[in-house]
């Protein structure tokens, strides 16, 4: 068996991310240690360590299903030595230090605010991409002395997907609801994929007041 998982580790290669995942990890900074929050197959910290983006990770998850999955690619990518799977629920039991970065990726807007609400402490920097509810999320990290210092648009099979960097300072801050709703430095930036997420908003927004 050890022959057969070194045989695989030298045959994987490098992970390759979806663009939504791609833009996840290219906000995350150098860091001592990534902590990836609902993980689900583990392939960004996977990517991360294999680009020497952190020292070391975390793929953690609320499910144990999802956990095994990222434990087998952990293994077959030869990583076991630097991602360390965890059982948990948000950052339970997970000491978060102030050169480690806390990634939360595919999950919603609320969940998102509860498991950063419920951190022992303000985490350093996060990188966010919520799959709904961003506008009071962004309104959220504001409020609690958070900083968004960068923005990213990733597009996939026709839909954006918001992905941002937060600091914290330890000084609230207020957004407008437009800054809230698109994105303070993606609205400062005019990004070339601007028109098109404001479309996609537009009929998003039209949708829900409809039903």
């Amino acid at each position: 068996m050890p022959g057969f998982l070194e045989k695989e580790s030298s045959l994987a290669g490098i992970v390759r991310l979806s663009p939504r995942l791609m833009a996840v990890a290219d906000l995350v900074p150098s860091c001592r240690i990534a902590v990836d929050i609902g993980t689900d197959h583990g392939w960004l910290p996977i990517r991360l360590v294999q680009q020497d983006r952190c020292e070391r990770a975390i793929a953690a998850d609320l499910r144990l299903g999802p956990l095994h999955r990222a434990s087998s690619h952990i293994r077959r990518y030869g990583l076991s030595d630097r991602i360390e799977t965890r059982l948990t629920d948000g950052l339970a039991g997970i000491e978060v230090g102030e050169n480690d970065v806390v990634i939360l990726a595919g999950l919603g807007g609320h969940e998102i605010m509860r498991i950063v609400a419920a951190a022992e402490k303000p985490c350093p920097t996060l990188v966010i991409q919520a799959m709904k509810t961003q506008p009071e999320l962004r309104h959220f990290l504001c409020n609690r002395g958070y900083s968004i210092t960068q923005e990213h648009l990733a597009r996939e099979r026709h839909r954006f997907y918001p992905v941002l960097q937060a600091r914290f300072t330890g000084t609230p801050c207020s957004l407008t609801d437009l800054e809230a709703l698109i994105g303070p430095v993606i609205l400062a930036g005019q990004s070339c994929d601007l028109p098109d997420y404001l479309t996609q908003l537009q009929s998003r927004i039209r949708k829900q007041l409809i039903g």
